[in-house]
């Protein structure tokens, strides 16, 4: 990975992290219900559910695209 990358992402993940728990906790104390909480985690949790087999089907078609023919064989995982 590249390090300005990761740093870059660290940065906004601390950030929506920070902002994210704010954001729930006035929630939670406006409306004293903890049920909030337990529909953004499953949102977020549907959200990526449906995305990651999306990205790896689009992931595969570009390769096959591309003319790679090392698309269905296995590899190393390093």
């Amino acid at each position: 990975m590249n390090l300005e990358y990761g740093i870059a992402c660290t940065i906004c993940s601390t950030i929506g992290s920070f902002v994210g728990t704010i954001m729930i906790q006035k929630i939670i104390e406006k409306y004293r219900r903890f049920s909030f909480l337990v529909f953004v985690l499953g949102g977020v949790l549907l959200v990526s559910t449906i995305m990651i087999p999306i990205h790896s089907i689009m992931s595969i078609t570009k390769e096959i695209k591309q003319g790679l023919d090392n698309v269905w064989s296995f590899n190393y995982p390093c």
